[in-house]
This record gives C-alpha cells, sequence and structure tokens, in this order.
C-alpha cells in the first residue's frame, strides 16, 4: 500500500509538472499575439491619422467614413478651391442680370419725364410766390396770358352778346362756355340772381355798414333785386362801356336812386377810394376766371377785396358765384394762405342753380 500510494503521488507531481509547463507555454504564445495586435492597431492608428492629416490638407473623402461625407478644411477653405457639387443650391439657382433692352430704357426715360413735368407743374402752382398789389411787375406779366383780364375781351364779347339780344345773333368770342339763362332780356349767369341775392346776400350782408360793391355787373338783373332786398345803395362795375351804357339807360338814377353804374377795371384800378362797403358781390365774374386763367393773381384780388370791405370788428362780407367745389375752394383759400397770410373763413355754402356746376359761398375776413 506504501508502494502504491508513493506511485499514486508520483504520477501526481508529474501530472502538475506538465501543466504548469503548459501552462507557461500558453501564456508566451497569449502574450506575443497580444503584442502582434497592440502593434497592428497603432499601425492602423498612425496610417489612420496620417490619413486624416492628408484629408484636411486637401479636402478629399477619407475612406471609411459614410458616403457623402467629406473633411472640413475649415480656414484654408475658399470659395475658389471648393469643388463644384459643394456649392450652395441657392446660389446655382440665383438668377443672373440680364441687360436691359432698348425699349426698357424709353420707358424709363419717360417716365422721368412724366416725373419732371408733374414737379414743375406743383412747383409753379404751390411754391413759387404769386403776383400780388405789392409786385406791380408780377400782377402785369400774370395779366399779360390772361385773356379775360383784358377789357378789350369783355368789348368784344358783349359786342357779340349785346346783339345777339337785339336779335343780330352771330359766332360767339371763342375760347370759353356760355352757362346763362333762356332770358331774352339779360344775361343772368348760372341763371341764379335771385338765389344769389335772397340766399346768399340778404342773410349775411348788413346794409347798415354801407353800400355794396358789384364786380363785373354785366348786364345781369342783380342791381334790381339788391335794391328790392333791402339794400338801398349799390355801386355795379364793369371793364365794357358797351355794357354800363346798357345798365344806365335800363336803370336811370331818376327812377332807381341809389344805383350807381361806373366803367372800372377793378385789378387794375382797385376798389373806388370814396366809399367801403358791406358786401363785395363777385357772380360769376372774377373769381371765377381768374382760378382758371390765372390763380397766381387770386391773392391780388383778395387784397383789394379787403380794401373794399368795411373793416373788421365790422362784419362784411365778399360773396362769389362760381364753378368751383368746396374741397376747390378750401384748398384755393389754403394756397392763398400760405402764400401771403390772407384769411377769409367760409360762412355759409350753397350749390346754385338748376344746371348743378355752381356754388354759391359768403367768405369774412378774418
Amino acid at each position: 500500500m506504501a508502494d502504491l500510494g508513493k506511485e499514486q503521488e508520483e504520477v501526481f507531481e508529474e501530472d502538475v509538472w506538465e501543466d504548469d509547463y503548459f501552462d507557461e507555454g500558453a501564456m508566451d504564445e497569449l502574450e506575443e499575439a497580444e503584442l502582434e495586435e497592440l502593434e497592428e492597431l497603432e499601425a492602423k492608428q498612425v496610417a489612420w491619422r496620417q490619413q486624416m492629416a492628408s484629408a484636411m490638407e486637401s479636402g478629399d473623402p477619407v475612406n471609411g467614413l459614410p458616403q457623402g461625407l467629406r473633411m472640413r478644411v475649415g480656414e484654408t477653405e475658399t470659395p475658389e478651391t471648393r469643388d463644384e457639387e459643394a456649392v450652395s443650391p441657392k446660389a446655382k439657382l440665383a438668377p443672373l442680370p440680364v441687360a436691359a433692352t432698348r425699349w426698357e430704357f424709353w420707358l424709363l426715360a419717360l417716365v422721368c419725364l412724366v416725373s419732371l413735368c408733374t414737379t414743375l407743374h406743383f412747383a409753379w402752382n404751390h411754391l413759387l410766390p404769386p403776383a400780388t398789389a405789392t409786385d406791380g411787375q408780377g400782377a402785369v406779366a400774370a395779366a399779360s396770358t390772361c385773356r379775360q383780364c383784358k377789357a378789350e375781351w369783355w368789348q368784344d364779347f358783349w359786342q357779340w352778346r349785346l346783339k345777339e339780344l337785339q336779335g343780330q345773333p352771330s359766332d360767339p368770342p371763342p375760347g370759353m362756355q356760355w352757362e346763362w339763362g333762356s332770358s331774352v332780356n339779360n344775361t343772368d349767369w348760372y341763371e341764379s340772381s335771385a338765389e344769389f341775392v335772397d340766399e346768399l346776400v340778404r342773410p349775411y350782408a348788413d346794409p347798415g355798414l354801407g353800400p355794396v360793391l358789384h364786380l363785373g355787373c354785366g348786364d345781369a338783373p342783380v342791381p334790381e333785386l339788391l335794391l328790392r332786398a333791402g339794400f338801398a345803395a349799390s355801386t355795379h362795375i364793369d371793364v365794357a362801356s358797351q355794357v354800363i351804357e346798357v345798365m344806365r339807360s335800363r336803370y336811370p338814377a331818376k327812377d332807381w336812386p341809389g344805383l350807381d353804374f361806373q366803367l372800372r377795371d377793378f385789378l387794375k384800378s382797385g376798389p373806388p377810394a370814396d366809399a367801403r362797403y358791406c358786401a363785395v358781390l363777385d357772380k360769376a365774374g372774377i373769381w371765377d376766371w381768374l382760378q382758371e386763367e390765372a390763380p397766381q393773381m387770386l391773392p391780388h384780388l383778395l387784397h383789394l377785396v379787403r380794401q373794399a370791405l368795411v373793416p373788421s370788428p365790422a362784419e362784411s362780407v365778399y360773396v362769389i358765384a362760381t364753378k368751383q367745389t368746396p374741397a376747390e375752394l378750401a384748398e384755393t383759400l389754403a394756397i392763398v394762405h400760405n402764400r401771403e397770410a390772407l384769411d377769409f373763413h367760409v360762412e355759409a355754402t350753397r350749390r346754385l342753380g338748376n344746371a348743378g356746376v355752381a356754388w354759391g359761398y359768403v367768405l369774412s375776413p378774418l
């Protein structure tokens, strides 16, 4: 038994030695494999770093990255070195400038010309100073281009009109639309004299302040209507001698006391110096054709009207009948105020006549 136990012990020791030898050899092989693997990994890492550095310098794709990705060069990148496929799609879609055609140049020139004409027209009518009573040369220059500012024009007109009333019709002077009533005895502009006196003059003019001054009286029935409305004294002036003679014959002083007819150019000579008036009447007269032919002279007209009226605090008025609408009248008065600091307040507004073309206004100086 002792021998048997000894043999088993020897066999066990031999097995243990063989196992130890095997383990040491395996460990050596394992260490060699790991070293080779580490060396291989280090070599791959070095190669990868070199490839990355090369890609960063050149901007070329790097093997192993997902398709379509490339290295960003960063600050070394310039628009000149980028590949075509790297350009933004918006840049490719941006329209290229197109040379303008000849008709486009002509259209642009036409627009510029229209703009220039509009600017000059605005400056002439709204910015340039008008002719006034203190600017005699300017008033003369403005009147020289105004046909109806000339006495000769009205003398020709009344020569034709009076012959027509006498049954001798002929062609009228050119350049004006005639808008009067159908009466064969007088020339009632807008056919509104009775309405003009009853609705505008009588309610707003005070005969106790003085007589009435009627500008451009013509042969309208206004003098008789004023007398019947309670205005015992009135002066009627016109530049045409023919019509003044007609009115003196129609209303002789012995039968119509208080009616005075004078040959006078109001724009040149101003109002008569021997009186101040409770009202100045301008029915289809100076105001109406000045705002059509020479609006720059309207401040001059208003200066003369202010001289003719009884001064404040008396409430004297300027009564007009015109084709100007309320909006147009307000614009005209605003322009006059800005140019000359002449303020007139609109006391009353009324549409006149049946034709729908005339308006009546009562203006009071401020």
